[in-house]
């Protein structure tokens, strides 16, 4: 772009009629403090804004978050850490990295001055921090970059003015040389990511290199490193001031590009002498064919596109080079729609705007002001287009990082594009987590991305996400959402959130199943949930961590306040040894997980010793002992009881599944019997008056 192209703003002008009523433009509730131009989405559902007032403060960003319900319109702005000193650009390139850092590189202008700046910086979103990125060696100006993410992460930006390319290295902050045997100049270019992986680019026959009848195009393997032939794109797309005024006349602009669901890619024209022309090219073909000309001699010198949810292109054209005012068209794969235009349409020439893929599938809107406004598509997406979720944790905490894993994380285009500097692309996975009882709306903060393709297909991908640490508890949503467009949700559970404090309990915390033959079988213990809370209790998983310990779990959905359900657990060893395990409770408690340990042993028990203990709570309950293998011979038991208590004390076989002795009083009580040789034995104890701790001592053959 070029501020010398900056006309005095024109009368205003009628608005084109409503031509599909169902879309709409709305603007932002609340305006950011400065005018606002380039425009990019971090990966924690915000957006981060450049400040772009043509002075020493375009060092300045705004960040603007959603509210608690996931609207734009009604979000919130705060400022971010200022750029490093001495660099407040305006033009640049860059994008959004797969580990959610933003990368500005060059810029036009610097501090309001003509200068192609070589400079560039790294914003880290957590940090709120910048560091300096110095130039590819020998780059003396990098000013309005081409540039483009592949799909492999790396960042690559032509060399303003000349043939090469660079690749960032993010991990050194350092570069290397790419695509030296580029035809044409790096100047006005619009690079876009193909599903292959490959860049394709439109030549624009810049100065020495002028043809007036050129209509060549390019694309670069990042395999090889190199760029190749494309074909003709049948109409010229780029100003060659052809027919008036020729190469003194030329400006070399070209408009954006966009990936479109159907796999081709919508690429449209500037054009001084009239009317823009477009074209389309198939990127599974390799071929181009022309599209319709721009109505009423628009077309796009600069200008944003972006694509919908529906599929369709929305863009920003207007008449000539660089004059005003704007229009709105969509294309759907066959004709150029007008649409209706925002309010600031009539003093806006096309280079003026910004667009950007807003999760919630809208498209934000700025135009070198502070009013900004929101676009919402008619239509919706294609099922076949929804990333799909094949792998993530159910039960998630606060402030942990989780992986999630699935296809189409990437979307299926790089969402919006501009004619060469500002990339906007939004083709890497948000996480959003929607609260199942209040319907707020959190996003995760994702990063390590494994792909940042486009139209990945059925490749398995990849990112972690981290869940905020202000989000609420309980049974919720989560969606992967790539370019405005959602997986469908997956059912899980926010533990420990900010959900009022409330606490769970899991009793007893410990039990012993005691000595169980191997292959055997101890009775079942029951392990009590309490809800202590004033609210109910979302309840996510109970597991059991040792394969020897089986569980029947009655806690499952929600729990009411100050309601308990029972999980019964068994003891089922299959070789000797001592078995340590616990029951784990997930849910929206404070104090989640709830944790009961678990051991036992299996084989003869060291001096075939009995000794078991225990509580029953109340009147009329009662506990089962786990089993033991006895030899023949005389078994016997002590049951020791509180003072004042009476009691039911009864031997079983286990084997038979038989009582074989019983006696009932106060304590101490004791049972005898015969055993035989090979089979289990275990002990039912009852309080029949009061209750209380009881232990249990004896011995066995």
């Amino acid at each position: 772009m070029n501020m010398s192209r900056f006309l005095p703003w024109l009368a205003l002008l009628a608005i084109w009629a409503n031509t599909a009523a169902s879309q709409t433009w709305t603007p932002l509730k609340n305006a950011p403090p400065v005018d606002i131009g380039y425009i990019a989405l971090a990966t924690d559902g915000t957006v981060l804004a450049h400040a772009r007032t043509f002075s020493s403060a375009d060092s300045q960003w705004y960040k603007l978050t959603p509210d608690i319900n996931g609207s734009y319109v009604n979000g919130t702005w705060s400022q971010l850490a200022s750029m490093p000193s001495g660099y407040a650009p305006i033009d640049f390139a860059g994008g959004v990295l797969a580990d959610g850092k933003l990368l500005v590189e060059g810029g036009e202008y610097n501090e309001a001055q003509d200068v192609e700046s070589n400079l560039g910086a790294l914003y880290d979103p957590v940090a709120n921090t910048w560091t300096s990125v110095s130039p590819p060696s020998g780059w003396s100006q990098i000013g309005d970059a081409s540039g483009v993410i592949l799909a492999n992460g790396t960042f690559m930006m032509g060399q303003q003015g000349l043939f090469n390319s660079a690749l960032f290295d993010e991990t050194h902050l350092s570069w290397s040389i790419t695509g030296t045997n580029k035809p044409d100049y790096n100047i006005e270019e619009n690079w876009i990511l193909l599903p292959n992986g490959r860049v394709l680019n439109v030549e624009t026959y810049a100065y020495s290199l002028y043809n007036p009848a050129g209509t060549r195009s390019e694309i670069y393997d990042p395999g090889t490193g190199q760029w190749s032939d494309a074909g003709s794109t049948v109409v010229q797309l780029w100003d060659s001031a052809a027919a008036c005024g020729g190469e003194s006349a030329a400006s070399y602009e070209v408009g954006p590009m966009v990936l479109r669901p159907d796999g081709t890619v919508f690429a449209t024209g500037a054009n001084a002498c009239g009317a823009g022309h477009t074209a389309i090219y198939d990127t599974r073909t390799g071929t181009w064919t022309a599209g319709p000309d721009f109505p009423n001699g628009l077309d796009i010198a600069d200008g944003p596109a972006a694509v919908e949810t529906n599929g369709n292109v929305l863009m920003m054209a207007s008449p000539g080079i660089y004059q005003a005012p704007a229009t709105f068209l969509e294309w759907n794969g066959s004709s150029l729609t007008v649409v209706p235009a925002p309010s600031t349409a009539a003093g806006d020439s096309s280079w003026y705007g910004a667009m950007l893929a807003l999760p919630n599938g809208q498209i934000l809107f700025s135009d070198l002001s502070p009013n900004l406004l929101v676009w919402t598509p008619a239509g919706t997406y294609q099922p076949a287009w929804q990333p799909t979720v094949s792998a993530v944790a159910t039960t998630l905490m606060p402030g942990n990082t989780y992986p999630v894993s699935g296809t189409q994380f990437n979307g299926l285009s790089q969402g919006a594009a501009y004619g060469d500097d500002q990339q906007m692309a939004t083709n890497y996975p948000l996480v959003r987590i929607v609260n199942s009882a209040s319907g707020h709306v959190f996003y995760c903060r994702t990063h390590g991305h494994s792909s940042m393709g486009v139209a990945t297909g059925n490749a398995a991908v990849s990112t972690y996400f981290d869940v905020p640490a202000n989000i609420e508890a309980g049974a919720s949503a989560l969606y992967v959402v790539a370019n405005g467009i959602p997986s469908n949700p997956v059912a899980v559970v926010v533990s420990g959130g900010s959900g009022g404090g409330a606490t769970a309990t899991l009793s007893p915390a410990s039990i012993d199943f005691g000595n169980v033959a191997v292959n055997g079988y101890s009775s079942w213990q029951a392990v009590t949930l309490t809800n202590n809370g004033a609210s109910a209790l979302s309840i996510g998983t109970v597991t059991a961590s040792n394969a020897a310990y089986v569980d029947q779990s009655y806690c499952s959905g929600t729990l009411a306040a100050g309601a308990q359900c029972v999980i019964y657990v068994l003891f089922h060893p299959t070789a000797n040894g001592t078995y340590n395990g616990s029951i784990t409770v997930t849910d929206s408690a404070s104090n989640s997980p709830q944790v009961a340990s678990l051991t036992g042993t299996a084989g003869t028990s060291g001096g075939n010793n009995i000794n078991f203990s225990g509580t029953v709570a109340a009147q009329g309950d009662y506990s089962y002992t786990p089993s033991f293998t006895s030899g023949a011979g005389t078994v016997t038991a002590t049951l020791d009881v509180p003072a004042g208590t009476r009691w039911r004390f009864v031997a079983d076989n286990a084997t038979t599944n038989q009582a074989i002795a019983e006696t009932d009083g106060s304590g101490p009580l004791t049972v005898s019997y015969t055993a035989m040789a090979g089979d289990s034995y275990s002990f039912f104890v009852q309080a029949t008056a009061g209750a209380g701790a009881w232990s249990m001592t004896g011995s066995h053959p």
